[in-house]
């Protein structure tokens, strides 16, 4: 019996996947493919032992906790695969991106279509309370031995905040309890929190994937708004979105959006003395930008930075040093802006009468745009892009967005000791 069961299953994530087909099967055969994991260890037994004793203390605790919460995670799917009869994973139905649309509306969420896909978002929510990425919720209830991610069926991005991965699924979740209530929504939004709470760094700061997974991923990550997405929910929290949300919830909810903030702050980058901009993601201990994927170099980021600037500037009582920061973020995208170009589906072109235009990775120091392929090597010519041409947007215009929020709050929050 449980051999037919596991067949189909088998079956019905294969069928989900040749509807959807996931694009890293064909990635992983570029000759220029290399896997995200490299020699990095970012936090390094050796590097915390460098640390002050009570920094020491801190960091020692949390990577504790992190290696027994992967553990217990493991073990769970273990007893899955031998009640399924399986030795490995099936993968889930993937799909680009999941994120609360604007065309689910109140009414939608009172639907069946609606109520369905909440049962599909309780099924695949791991162990620990959060949620990987790149999974159709759409498909199927996650079956005993399905992975909770859709890439890979080894063990990992089994939790995340990449990708809008989490905060995306608490968002629904209470959007759907609140047109149709039910304890187990309530349940799953708290076992969520608790899951943000729990990942926040002690200096702040958010891993790109927790459990701590290792190589890059161990970074304090901004890329995709990671960081101020966890952030806006923590704030959500303590103004009483989530009426499931305990008391003690609410309490290091408040704690934790002062201690992002600071982690935020730390983190800017300085150059030559003067305040600029933010990286996609930066050393957990020393804070220093550092480099992502293999194409994804150490830099400062138009992207990241706008959105880090966007949520500084929600900040009800923004202090000094929020003000400053702003103002120093504002004055760099207002410094690197392209004229001229154009860019959409992947290509760009010139166009006279186009608006400003940013590129998403600047090199510290001289502000020239740069990327790559995945073989890792600096370009400054578009030209060159090969196999990371397409599928990665390597120009934004959202700082556009940011400048025209800025204009309206440096009104309201005028830089002490300077005009603007």
């Amino acid at each position: 019996m449980l051999v037919v069961i596991a067949a189909a299953v088998s079956a019905l994530a294969l069928n989900a996947q040749a509807g959807n087909p996931n694009p890293m099967d064909s990635i992983r055969r570029l000759p220029s493919y290399r896997s995200a994991f490299d020699t990095t260890t970012l936090l390094a037994a050796a590097r915390v032992a460098k640390l002050a004793p009570s920094a020491q203390q801190a960091w020692n605790a949390y990577l504790q906790r992190s290696r027994a919460l992967h553990v217990r995670d493991t073990a769970a799917m273990g007893r899955e695969l031998r009640t399924a009869g399986r030795t490995t994973m099936l993968r889930a139905p993937y799909t680009h991106d999941f994120s609360v649309k604007p065309s689910m509306t109140s009414a939608w969420f009172a639907t069946d279509t609606a109520r369905r896909m909440a049962e599909v978002i309780l099924s695949f929510q791991a162990p620990n309370g959060g949620w990987s990425k790149h999974v159709d919720f759409t498909k199927h209830v996650r079956a005993s031995g399905e992975s909770y991610f859709a890439e890979d069926s080894t063990w990992t991005w089994i939790s995340t905040i990449d990708n809008d991965a989490t905060t995306e699924e608490i968002h629904f979740l209470a959007r759907e309890n609140t047109a149709r209530r039910d304890a187990r929504y309530e349940a799953a939004i708290v076992r969520g929190i608790d899951y943000l709470l729990a990942s926040q760094y002690p200096n702040g700061c958010f891993p790109q994937i927790y459990p701590l997974e290792g190589s890059y991923h161990d970074a304090a990550t901004f890329n995709d708004g990671a960081t101020t997405n966890v952030l806006r929910v923590f704030r959500e929290i303590v103004s009483g979105v989530y009426p499931s949300a305990t008391q003690a919830q609410r309490a290091a909810a408040a704690t934790a959006v002062a201690r992002g903030t600071e982690c935020i702050l730390d983190a800017q980058v300085s150059v030559r003395g003067t305040l600029a901009a933010w990286g996609q993601q930066h050393d957990p201990i020393s804070l220093h930008a550092t480099s992502a994927r293999s194409y994804e170099l150490t830099s400062l980021t138009a992207l990241e930075s706008a959105l880090i600037l966007e949520y500084l500037m929600t900040d009800p009582s923004p202090s000094d040093r929020v003000v400053r920061a702003v103002y120093a973020g504002v004055q760099w995208l207002k410094a690197v802006p392209l004229h001229g170009l154009h860019y959409a589906d992947y290509r760009l072109t010139k166009q006279t009468d186009a608006p400003p235009l940013w590129g998403r990775l600047y090199e510290i120091g001289t502000n020239r745009v740069i990327m790559a392929n995945r073989d890792g090597v600096k370009l400054y010519d578009w030209d060159k892009l090969t196999d990371r041409r397409s599928g990665y947007g390597w120009y934004t215009t959202k700082p556009a967005e940011a400048l025209a929020a800025f204009a309206p709050w440096s009104r309201a929050h005028p830089r002490k000791g300077a005009s603007e």
